[in-house]
């Protein structure tokens, strides 16, 4: 059994948990699908084969785990930042005035404020 490639596989799964960018996800991806075909055309006997193809493959889940979250984050945080608050539903109800509806406050006949919400 050739233990210094085994080691290498669990360098390259840390190294995938603490990347931050989906890119750089992608890129570890693609480098362990790489690895996988390396593992099937080795000359390792079958059980080696099948040990590390397992890690290799429990190391893609992982990171397209991290992809799935990250892409899920970013989608939440696009729409919860794009969208506006919504106005309360009983126009009725008092609301503090705006800094800039103060500054386009006027003043009627009788010198009293005169702020349109």
């Amino acid at each position: 059994m050739n233990i210094s490639s085994a080691s290498s596989t669990s360098s390259a799964s840390y190294t995938a948990s603490s990347a931050t960018d989906t890119s750089a996800l992608e890129k570890q991806k693609a480098k362990l699908q790489a690895d996988l075909e390396k593992i099937g055309a080795s000359k390792d006997d079958e059980k080696t084969k099948e040990t590390k193809t397992k890690q290799i493959e429990q190391q893609i889940k992982q990171i397209d785990a991290q992809i799935a979250q990250k892409s899920k984050n970013s989608s939440a945080s696009a729409n919860s930042s794009s969208t506006p608050p919504e106005k309360p539903a009983n126009s009725n109800t008092l609301a503090a005035a705006s800094v800039q509806e103060i500054a386009a406050a006027t003043t009627d006949s009788e010198g009293r404020f005169d702020i349109r919400v």
